[in-house]
């Protein structure tokens, strides 16, 4: 709005009116002679209206305003500092990774179920608090290497306009480490555990839970209490290796301190869900398993789509008959398509070749 301008606004049968003002106001501090500016905004309406103005539109005044902020702000991707690294608890470059739903090669069934999920729980925040949840839900993407799960995950932070903290879980010292991590987070954000099979071994903490429990416990009381201060924590932590035990995963992700803030999302993702302990599969952990398998030929178009420019093609129906035979991911068959953007035909001739190679090479 200009100086003076005039903004009429309607809420509930109530008329309203913004004006922005401006007020110059002159300084001589310290010999200096300048001016400056007081802004402000007079909101004018009838008097009867006062205190359904002050109990409802200014409340949802602030509530757009806070989410015009949300969109418009540079998203970043957070990666966990390690130990011996000075300064924050988080450092962050800004994101800008071009992936969306319309991108990803994979089921559009399974795309829009996965896209209404998210939002019914972004939308969802008093139905949460009215059920005693907290404001987080947890999903598990597995599959073979190379079938979009990084991918897929970029596209719901784009979706969502979400922060991505992506946690190095082998950098974390100990469960009091993870759970600091936890609270720095920001609301509306994506907590990202990839590859969490070989992040830690869960399973081999969770046979000797029982008699390392006292140990790690105690070292972890000791560095609590040694390490107050951030120079402490800087000189004591070189040496200490990571006691992130099972436990502690757990109530990273499902504990009362995963209650501290909302709306967040938390993502994992496995090439080998089997290796998993049960006790982190359950719902209110992983409440959504995702299973990303080798290329369909849905995927496929897609995938031709974004490569080659075309949505149909006569070779197409070689490939239909080969997909289920040669087992190709997304990753793959994108990597044979690069290159062939000006040349649609030879893309198609070349994936095709791919295939029987692969199966021939079978045989």
């Amino acid at each position: 709005m200009d100086h003076d301008q005039n903004f009429q606004d309607e809420f509930d049968g109530i008329n309203l009116n913004w004006s922005l003002h401006v007020v110059e106001k002159k300084s001589n501090n310290l010999g200096y002679m300048g001016s400056s500016e007081n802004r402000y905004f007079q909101l004018t309406f009838h008097c009867k209206f006062k205190d359904k103005v002050n109990k409802y539109y200014i409340p949802h005044v602030m509530e757009i305003a806070e989410m015009m902020r949300f969109k418009s702000r540079e998203r970043k991707l957070y990666t966990n500092r390690s130990a011996n690294e000075n300064g924050r608890l988080w450092s962050s470059v800004p994101f800008t990774h071009p992936s969306t739903f319309d991108t990803v090669a994979m089921d559009p069934d399974l795309k829009n179920e996965i896209k209404s999920d998210l939002m019914k729980f972004v939308d969802k925040q008093q139905f949460y608090s009215r059920v005693g949840r907290a404001w987080k839900r947890g999903y598990l993407l597995y599959g073979p290497p190379g079938t979009g799960k990084t991918t897929l995950i970029a596209a719901i932070a784009n979706f969502l306009k979400f922060d991505i903290y992506d946690l190095e879980l082998t950098e974390v010292r100990s469960n009091s480490h993870l759970r600091k991590l936890l609270i720095s987070t920001s609301n509306k954000s994506m907590i990202i555990v990839e590859d969490i099979d070989c992040s830690l071994d869960l399973s081999q903490r969770k046979n000797n839970y029982k008699n390392n429990r006292i140990n790690i416990e105690m070292k972890e009381d000791h560095y609590d209490h040694q390490n107050e201060g951030e120079e402490d924590y800087k000189s004591g932590v070189e040496s200490f290796s990571s006691k992130v035990s099972l436990s502690g995963v757990l109530n990273f992700v499902d504990g009362l301190w995963s209650s501290c803030g909302g709306e967040r999302l938390m993502i994992f993702t496995t090439n080998h869900k089997e290796k998993l302990d049960q006790a982190l599969l359950r719902p209110g952990r992983m409440d959504k398993h995702i299973k990303l398998s080798y290329c369909e030929i849905s995927a496929f178009k897609i995938l031709m789509k974004n490569y080659l420019g075309i949505e149909e093609h006569e070779l197409v129906r070689y490939v239909e008959e080969l997909l289920p035979v040669v087992e190709m991911t997304p990753a793959e068959i994108g990597e044979v398509f690069m290159g062939c953007e000006e040349d649609s035909d030879m893309g198609m001739r070349n994936v095709v070749q791919e295939m029987r190679s692969r199966v021939a090479a079978s045989n």
